[in-house]
Protein backbone atom coordinates (compact mmCIF):
# COMPACT_ATOMS: atom_id res chain seq x y z
CA UNK A 1 0.00 0.00 0.00
CA UNK A 2 0.64 3.76 -0.57
CA UNK A 3 0.97 4.19 3.06
CA UNK A 4 3.25 0.72 3.60
CA UNK A 5 5.64 2.43 0.81
CA UNK A 6 6.14 5.82 2.96
CA UNK A 7 6.83 4.48 5.70
CA UNK A 8 9.55 2.29 4.62
CA UNK A 9 11.14 5.66 2.57
CA UNK A 10 10.83 7.65 5.70
CA UNK A 11 12.63 4.81 7.75
CA UNK A 12 15.11 4.74 4.39
CA UNK A 13 15.81 8.63 4.80
CA UNK A 14 16.87 8.07 8.33
CA UNK A 15 19.82 5.53 7.42
CA UNK A 16 23.38 6.29 6.76
CA UNK A 17 24.81 4.73 3.64
CA UNK A 18 26.23 2.16 5.71
CA UNK A 19 22.91 1.25 6.62
CA UNK A 20 21.45 1.23 3.34
CA UNK A 21 24.03 -1.17 1.87
CA UNK A 22 23.45 -3.36 4.90
CA UNK A 23 19.37 -3.07 3.97
CA UNK A 24 20.15 -3.87 0.29
CA UNK A 25 22.54 -6.77 0.97
CA UNK A 26 19.83 -8.67 3.34
CA UNK A 27 16.97 -7.75 0.43
CA UNK A 28 19.10 -9.46 -2.03
CA UNK A 29 20.31 -12.32 -0.31
CA UNK A 30 16.30 -12.31 1.22
CA UNK A 31 15.49 -12.50 -2.73
CA UNK A 32 17.96 -14.65 -3.52
CA UNK A 33 17.18 -17.58 -1.10
CA UNK A 34 13.35 -16.83 -1.89
CA UNK A 35 13.72 -17.48 -5.82
CA UNK A 36 15.98 -20.18 -5.62
CA UNK A 37 13.55 -22.17 -3.33
CA UNK A 38 10.88 -21.59 -5.30
CA UNK A 39 12.31 -23.05 -7.97
CA UNK A 40 13.50 -26.13 -6.52
CA UNK A 41 11.96 -29.18 -8.16
CA UNK A 42 11.11 -30.54 -4.39
CA UNK A 43 9.27 -27.02 -3.75
CA UNK A 44 7.99 -27.15 -6.74
CA UNK A 45 4.13 -27.80 -6.02
CA UNK A 46 3.90 -24.42 -4.00
CA UNK A 47 4.81 -22.44 -6.89
CA UNK A 48 3.67 -22.02 -10.19
CA UNK A 49 4.82 -19.13 -11.81
CA UNK A 50 7.48 -19.38 -14.57
CA UNK A 51 9.84 -21.31 -15.34
CA UNK A 52 7.96 -24.17 -13.69
CA UNK A 53 5.60 -26.23 -15.61
CA UNK A 54 7.99 -25.66 -18.72
CA UNK A 55 8.54 -29.27 -19.84
CA UNK A 56 10.66 -28.72 -23.05
CA UNK A 57 12.69 -25.58 -24.37
CA UNK A 58 14.22 -24.65 -27.28
CA UNK A 59 16.39 -21.74 -26.78
CA UNK A 60 17.89 -19.93 -29.99
CA UNK A 61 21.02 -18.45 -30.15
CA UNK A 62 23.20 -16.32 -32.15
CA UNK A 63 26.31 -17.63 -31.69
CA UNK A 64 28.14 -20.06 -29.46
CA UNK A 65 28.55 -18.67 -26.07
CA UNK A 66 25.77 -16.59 -26.13
CA UNK A 67 24.12 -19.69 -23.96
CA UNK A 68 26.93 -19.23 -20.83
CA UNK A 69 27.33 -14.97 -21.29
CA UNK A 70 23.49 -14.52 -21.22
CA UNK A 71 21.21 -17.46 -21.15
CA UNK A 72 22.80 -19.17 -17.82
CA UNK A 73 20.64 -18.81 -15.21
CA UNK A 74 17.76 -20.28 -17.05
CA UNK A 75 19.83 -23.21 -18.73
CA UNK A 76 20.60 -24.02 -14.47
CA UNK A 77 16.79 -23.28 -13.46
CA UNK A 78 15.56 -25.33 -16.13
CA UNK A 79 17.69 -28.21 -15.62
CA UNK A 80 16.79 -28.36 -12.07
CA UNK A 81 13.01 -28.46 -12.58
CA UNK A 82 13.85 -31.50 -14.48
CA UNK A 83 13.21 -29.46 -18.36
CA UNK A 84 14.48 -31.04 -21.32
CA UNK A 85 17.11 -28.01 -23.21
CA UNK A 86 17.73 -27.91 -26.87
CA UNK A 87 19.78 -24.72 -28.46
CA UNK A 88 19.74 -23.86 -31.82
CA UNK A 89 22.74 -21.85 -32.69
CA UNK A 90 21.65 -19.65 -35.89
CA UNK A 91 25.57 -19.57 -36.84
CA UNK A 92 28.70 -21.02 -36.01
CA UNK A 93 30.22 -17.89 -35.32
CA UNK A 94 32.60 -17.79 -38.04
CA UNK A 95 33.49 -13.77 -38.24
CA UNK A 96 37.40 -14.53 -37.55
CA UNK A 97 37.14 -17.85 -39.31
CA UNK A 98 37.03 -19.79 -36.03
CA UNK A 99 33.82 -21.59 -37.45
CA UNK A 100 34.73 -24.80 -36.85
CA UNK A 101 36.60 -24.29 -33.33
CA UNK A 102 33.54 -22.35 -31.98
CA UNK A 103 31.06 -24.63 -32.90
CA UNK A 104 33.66 -27.76 -31.11
CA UNK A 105 33.90 -25.48 -27.92
CA UNK A 106 29.73 -25.39 -27.67
CA UNK A 107 29.33 -29.04 -28.30
CA UNK A 108 31.72 -29.43 -24.85
CA UNK A 109 29.49 -26.85 -23.37
CA UNK A 110 26.64 -28.92 -24.48
CA UNK A 111 27.35 -32.26 -22.60
CA UNK A 112 28.87 -29.70 -19.21
CA UNK A 113 25.53 -27.84 -19.09
CA UNK A 114 23.20 -30.71 -19.53
CA UNK A 115 21.71 -29.52 -22.84
CA UNK A 116 19.41 -32.46 -24.92
CA UNK A 117 20.59 -31.53 -28.24
CA UNK A 118 22.10 -28.93 -30.54
CA UNK A 119 22.03 -27.29 -33.90
CA UNK A 120 24.28 -25.07 -35.48
CA UNK A 121 23.42 -24.11 -38.16
CA UNK A 122 26.20 -22.48 -41.06
CA UNK A 123 24.47 -20.94 -43.48
CA UNK A 124 25.40 -17.94 -46.06
CA UNK A 125 22.76 -15.85 -45.64
CA UNK A 126 23.24 -15.83 -41.79
CA UNK A 127 27.42 -15.14 -41.42
CA UNK A 128 27.99 -14.28 -37.70
CA UNK A 129 29.04 -10.13 -37.59
CA UNK A 130 27.98 -6.65 -36.89
CA UNK A 131 27.58 -5.54 -40.74
CA UNK A 132 25.99 -8.84 -41.57
CA UNK A 133 21.85 -8.75 -42.02
CA UNK A 134 20.11 -12.10 -41.42
CA UNK A 135 16.96 -12.55 -43.11
CA UNK A 136 13.62 -12.83 -40.78
CA UNK A 137 12.33 -15.54 -43.47
CA UNK A 138 15.67 -17.62 -43.37
CA UNK A 139 16.04 -17.60 -39.60
CA UNK A 140 12.27 -17.87 -39.04
CA UNK A 141 12.68 -21.49 -41.28
CA UNK A 142 15.35 -22.48 -39.05
CA UNK A 143 13.38 -22.02 -36.30
CA UNK A 144 10.39 -23.77 -37.39
CA UNK A 145 12.44 -26.89 -38.44
CA UNK A 146 13.71 -27.23 -34.71
CA UNK A 147 10.71 -26.91 -33.58
CA UNK A 148 9.61 -29.62 -35.00
CA UNK A 149 11.95 -31.64 -34.31
CA UNK A 150 12.17 -31.19 -30.48
CA UNK A 151 8.24 -30.17 -29.75
CA UNK A 152 8.96 -27.82 -27.10
CA UNK A 153 6.00 -26.43 -25.27
CA UNK A 154 8.23 -22.67 -24.97
CA UNK A 155 11.08 -20.80 -27.01
CA UNK A 156 13.37 -18.75 -25.46
CA UNK A 157 15.61 -16.27 -27.25
CA UNK A 158 16.72 -12.32 -27.02
CA UNK A 159 14.42 -9.55 -26.56
CA UNK A 160 14.51 -6.59 -29.24
CA UNK A 161 17.34 -4.86 -27.73
CA UNK A 162 19.27 -8.25 -27.72
CA UNK A 163 20.78 -7.17 -24.14
CA UNK A 164 24.08 -6.19 -25.98
CA UNK A 165 22.45 -4.58 -28.82
CA UNK A 166 24.51 -6.65 -31.32
CA UNK A 167 22.89 -7.06 -34.77
CA UNK A 168 22.53 -10.56 -35.45
CA UNK A 169 20.96 -10.37 -31.50
CA UNK A 170 18.11 -8.29 -32.64
CA UNK A 171 18.19 -9.67 -36.02
CA UNK A 172 17.31 -13.39 -34.04
CA UNK A 173 14.35 -11.68 -32.07
CA UNK A 174 12.84 -10.12 -35.27
CA UNK A 175 13.28 -13.31 -36.70
CA UNK A 176 11.30 -15.03 -34.12
CA UNK A 177 8.50 -12.64 -34.32
CA UNK A 178 8.46 -13.09 -38.14
CA UNK A 179 8.06 -17.11 -37.19
CA UNK A 180 5.40 -16.48 -34.86
CA UNK A 181 2.91 -14.31 -37.29
CA UNK A 182 3.82 -16.74 -39.69
CA UNK A 183 3.04 -19.75 -38.50
CA UNK A 184 0.91 -18.70 -35.95
CA UNK A 185 1.12 -18.14 -32.06
CA UNK A 186 -1.24 -20.60 -31.36
CA UNK A 187 -1.81 -23.06 -33.68
CA UNK A 188 -0.92 -26.36 -33.77
CA UNK A 189 2.32 -28.09 -34.65
CA UNK A 190 1.86 -31.52 -36.70
CA UNK A 191 3.96 -34.26 -36.13
CA UNK A 192 5.05 -35.46 -39.28
CA UNK A 193 4.08 -39.14 -40.28
CA UNK A 194 1.94 -39.23 -37.41
CA UNK A 195 -1.13 -37.42 -38.53
CA UNK A 196 -0.87 -35.63 -34.86
CA UNK A 197 -0.46 -32.52 -33.52
CA UNK A 198 0.91 -30.40 -30.34
CA UNK A 199 0.42 -26.65 -29.28
CA UNK A 200 2.33 -23.99 -30.79
CA UNK A 201 5.12 -23.08 -27.93
CA UNK A 202 4.93 -19.96 -25.90
CA UNK A 203 7.85 -17.49 -26.99
CA UNK A 204 9.59 -15.89 -24.34
CA UNK A 205 12.08 -13.53 -24.37
CA UNK A 206 15.64 -12.44 -22.14
CA UNK A 207 14.55 -9.01 -21.06
CA UNK A 208 18.07 -6.63 -21.92
CA UNK A 209 18.45 -3.93 -18.62
CA UNK A 210 20.23 -0.25 -18.85
CA UNK A 211 24.04 -0.47 -18.38
CA UNK A 212 24.13 0.03 -14.94
CA UNK A 213 21.91 -2.37 -14.07
CA UNK A 214 23.88 -5.10 -16.40
CA UNK A 215 26.82 -4.38 -14.45
CA UNK A 216 25.73 -4.78 -10.74
CA UNK A 217 25.88 -8.20 -10.53
CA UNK A 218 23.86 -10.15 -7.75
CA UNK A 219 22.76 -6.41 -6.36
CA UNK A 220 19.96 -6.21 -9.10
CA UNK A 221 18.04 -9.24 -7.92
CA UNK A 222 15.68 -7.07 -5.58
CA UNK A 223 15.46 -4.48 -8.27
CA UNK A 224 14.27 -7.08 -10.62
CA UNK A 225 12.10 -8.81 -7.51
CA UNK A 226 10.15 -5.91 -6.41
CA UNK A 227 9.55 -3.34 -9.50
CA UNK A 228 9.37 -5.73 -12.91
CA UNK A 229 6.67 -8.00 -13.70
CA UNK A 230 8.50 -10.40 -15.87
CA UNK A 231 9.84 -13.91 -14.40
CA UNK A 232 13.63 -13.87 -12.24
CA UNK A 233 15.45 -16.55 -12.15
CA UNK A 234 18.55 -17.06 -10.22
CA UNK A 235 21.62 -18.90 -11.07
CA UNK A 236 22.44 -21.90 -8.65
CA UNK A 237 26.16 -22.01 -9.21
CA UNK A 238 27.20 -19.41 -10.91
CA UNK A 239 30.61 -20.45 -10.61
CA UNK A 240 29.84 -23.60 -12.82
CA UNK A 241 28.74 -20.68 -15.72
CA UNK A 242 32.05 -19.18 -15.28
CA UNK A 243 33.48 -22.09 -16.35
CA UNK A 244 31.33 -22.77 -19.44
CA UNK A 245 32.09 -19.64 -21.09
CA UNK A 246 35.78 -20.35 -19.92
CA UNK A 247 34.99 -23.62 -22.19
CA UNK A 248 34.75 -21.25 -24.90
CA UNK A 249 38.73 -20.67 -24.95
CA UNK A 250 38.72 -18.62 -28.25
CA UNK A 251 36.70 -16.32 -26.77
CA UNK A 252 37.76 -16.29 -23.12
CA UNK A 253 39.81 -12.83 -23.37
CA UNK A 254 40.05 -10.20 -20.66
CA UNK A 255 37.27 -7.96 -21.41
CA UNK A 256 34.73 -11.58 -21.61
CA UNK A 257 35.98 -12.34 -18.25
CA UNK A 258 35.18 -8.85 -16.78
CA UNK A 259 31.50 -9.07 -17.97
CA UNK A 260 30.92 -13.11 -16.81
CA UNK A 261 32.27 -11.61 -13.38
CA UNK A 262 29.78 -8.13 -12.79
CA UNK A 263 27.31 -8.85 -15.48
CA UNK A 264 23.90 -9.48 -13.98
CA UNK A 265 23.23 -12.35 -16.52
CA UNK A 266 25.34 -14.85 -14.70
CA UNK A 267 23.38 -14.24 -11.52
CA UNK A 268 20.12 -13.66 -13.09
CA UNK A 269 17.69 -13.58 -15.42
CA UNK A 270 14.64 -11.84 -16.10
CA UNK A 271 12.05 -13.72 -18.82
CA UNK A 272 9.22 -11.71 -20.93
CA UNK A 273 6.48 -13.73 -22.61
CA UNK A 274 5.59 -12.05 -25.96
CA UNK A 275 2.41 -13.04 -27.95
CA UNK A 276 0.79 -11.88 -31.32
CA UNK A 277 -2.55 -10.22 -30.95
CA UNK A 278 -4.18 -12.58 -32.60
CA UNK A 279 -6.65 -10.49 -35.62
CA UNK A 280 -10.28 -12.25 -35.96
CA UNK A 281 -11.89 -11.51 -38.70
CA UNK A 282 -15.60 -9.81 -38.35
CA UNK A 283 -18.42 -11.99 -38.52
CA UNK A 284 -21.11 -11.47 -41.46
Amino acid sequence: SRRSMNALLDVLYECSLLDLGLILVILNVFVLAHVLLKHDKQNGGAFRDPPYGWRCVLLVIAHPDDESLFFGPTIQTLRRLGAHVHILCLSNGNADGLGAVRTKELEGVKVFLGIDSLVVVNDVRMRDGFDERWPVEVIASHVEASVRRVLPDVVLTFDARGVSGHPNHTATHRGLLFWMVNNGDNDDVKIGGTGGSVPRPQVWVLVSTNVVRKFVAMADVFVSFFFESHALVIASNPTALMRAMSMHKSQWVWYRKVFVLFARYTYSNTLRRIQIPRVHSPKP
